[in-house]
């Protein structure tokens, strides 16, 4: 598995500015041109590079798995056009009217199912259903409906807050199909998703990320 350590204009909050799949990754334009080519080696993944509803935060707005990505109301169609373009044909865009626009702190998924924030309604849970081809649950972590930025889940591991149960790790594990285990990024900080993004063939760490929580990334989103 590759992993990377990097910043976008000297921040380490990289899950806020991008999100990956086994099929591709999105980041947002604050990226440099040089960082894009090392994403890709990192993931081995076409790499999309858009704002989303005239803002760099990619990771924070989109959730996604292979099958699909899940956008929110506010997008525009420039955005759209530009995810489109790099997407194959099969990759379906789901485009929910909520009031929850943050759906990627409200969204966990992988291939095998989707966690989501227990407020989002029957009509938006049937839009991610049918764009992420997957099993829906509504849920929390640590008491949070953050399910999103609470925790992040490829196609072979979970990696969540340090405050999660061994219960909830259980649960976590058996609804998306791949090991779950606690950590931290960016030297200490415990909401995961804020600092990395990452698929099956790599990730993308924020530059604070200190050798001991790279390990444990490693070893959880390889599969344990």
């Amino acid at each position: 598995m590759n992993i990377i350590r990097t910043s976008v204009n000297g921040l380490s909050t990289l899950g806020a500015f991008g999100v990956a799949t086994d099929r591709f990754a999105i980041i947002s334009e604050l990226w440099p041109e040089k960082s894009v080519e090392a994403i890709k080696k990192a993931l081995e993944v076409p790499v999309i590079k858009t704002n989303l509803a005239d803002t760099g935060l990619v990771g924070i707005l989109s959730a996604a798995n292979s099958n699909g990505i899940i956008l929110p109301r506010i997008v525009n169609d420039r955005d759209i056009k530009n995810i489109k373009e790099g997407l194959d044909d099969d990759i379906k865009i789901g485009i929910v009217d909520s009031n929850i626009t943050c759906l990627g702190n409200c969204i966990l998924a992988n291939k095998n199912g989707a966690i989501v924030h227990e407020k989002l309604e029957a009509k938006t849970i049937s839009i991610i259903k049918d764009a992420l081809d997957v099993d829906v649950e509504k849920g929390n972590i640590i008491r949070s409906p953050l399910v999103g930025s609470h925790a992040y889940a490829t196609d072979r591991g979970i990696v969540a807050h340090p405050l999660t149960t061994e219960m909830e790790l259980g649960w976590l594990s058996e609804k998306l199909g791949v090991p779950a285990n606690v950590g931290t990024i960016n030297r200490g900080i415990p909401y995961v998703s804020v600092g990395f993004f990452a698929n099956s063939k790599g990730a993308v760490a924020g530059k604070n990320t200190t050798g001991p929580e790279l390990q444990r990334l490693y070893q959880t989103l390889r599969g344990m």
